[in-house]
C-alpha cells in the first residue's frame, strides 16, 4: 500500500473511532511488535494521535524498524507526543536512507523544538530531496532561532517552489530584519505561492522598507489574490511605524488562501 493511501484511510478510521481507540491503547502498544508492518504502522499512528507517553520508548525503537512506513509514522508520532526522550533518536534518524522518513523526522524535531536539533536541521537544508529541505525549513521556522536566517535566505533561491515558500514562511515566523531584502527580491517569483508567502513574511517582519515593493505588487501583479494579499499587508504596515509584528498570517490568509487551491506549493 502506498504511504499516502495508508494515511488517508487511517485518519478517516481514527476520526470515527478515537474514543474506542483510547480504551485499547494497551493493544496498540502490543501491535507495535506485530509481524505485519501495516499493523505496526497503524499502531504507531494511533498511539501518536492519543499522545500516549507509554509509547515513547517503543516508538523510539520503531525508528529502526525494517519497514520505512513504520519508521516514518514512529517519527511523526514522536513529534506529536513531544517527549524530550525522542530528541537524540530522531537526530540519528535524520540520516535514514528513506527521504520520506527523513522528511517526517525533520517535522518532528521542529515540534520538539530542542536547541540540539538546530544545526542538524540546518544541515538538512542541503538534503538532496526537496521534501526534506522544505520540512527542515518549516521546522526551523517553528524553532524561531535567528541562526537559521542565513540558510533560510539561501533557500529562497531553491529550485523547488515548495522549499522557497516554506523558507519564506519560516523567515516570517523568525521575524528577523535581515530577511527583508531577500524577501522583497522574491516578490516577482514565477510561483504565486512563493510570492504569497513572501508577502505574508514581510507583513510579519513589519519593516517599512517593504511598503514600496508591496505597493507595486498590489498594483501590478497579474494575480488578483496576490494583489489582495499585498494590499492587506500594506494596510497593517502603513498603520504603524513603531510596533513590530502586528501583521499576522490570520489577517490575510482568510481572503487569500481560498484562491490558492491547486497551485504549486500551496497548502
Amino acid at each position: 500500500m502506498r504511504m499516502g493511501a495508508f494515511f488517508v484511510i487511517a485518519v478517516i478510521f481514527m476520526a470515527f473511532n478515537m474514543p474506542s481507540l483510547a480504551e485499547n491503547a494497551d493493544q496498540y502498544l502490543q501491535n507495535l511488535q506485530d509481524g505485519n508492518s501495516t499493523t505496526r504502522a497503524e499502531a504507531a499512528m494511533v498511539l501518536g494521535e492519543l499522545k500516549e507517553t507509554r509509547a515513547v520508548e517503543p516508538l523510539i525503537q520503531a525508528l529502526n524498524d525494517e519497514n520505512s512506513l513504520v519508521r516514518l509514522q514512529a517519527a511523526k508520532s514522536l513529534g506529536w507526543i513531544k517527549d524530550e526522550r525522542a530528541v537524540d533518536p530522531l537526530l540519528n534518524a535524520l540520516e535514514d536512507q528513506n527521504y520520506e522518513v527523513r522528511s517526517s523526522v525533520a517535522l518532528a524535531l521542529g515540534e520538539l523544538n530542542d536547541s540540539k536539533a538546530l544545526e542538524p536541521l540546518i544541515q538538512s537544508m542541503g538534503d538532496n530531496n526537496s521534501s526534506v529541505r522544505s520540512n527542515a525549513a518549516k521546522a526551523l521556522g517553528k524553532m524561531g532561532n535567528a541562526k537559521a536566517v542565513d540558510p533560510l535566505i539561501l533557500a529562497l533561491k531553491d529550485e523547488d517552489p515548495i522549499v522557497r515558500y516554506q523558507a519564506a514562511e519560516a523567515l516570517g515566523n523568525i521575524k528577523n530584519s535581515l530577511a527583508v531584502k531577500p524577501l522583497i527580491e522574491i516578490l516577482n517569483d514565477d510561483d504565486r505561492s512563493v510570492r504569497y508567502w513572501a508577502i505574508v513574511a514581510l507583513g510579519e517582519i513589519n519593516d517599512v522598507r517593504a511598503i514600496e515593493p508591496l505597493t507595486n505588487v498590489s498594483r501590478q501583479d497579474n494575480d488578483d489574490y496576490i494583489r489582495n494579499a499585498a494590499e492587506n499587508v500594506l494596510n497593517g504596515l502603513e498603520g504603524t511605524t513603531s510596533s513590530p509584528n502586528n501583521v499576522t498570517n490570520s489577517r490575510i490568509a482568510q481572503p487569500v488562501e481560498s484562491g490558492l487551491n491547486g497551485c504549486s506549493g500551496c497548502r
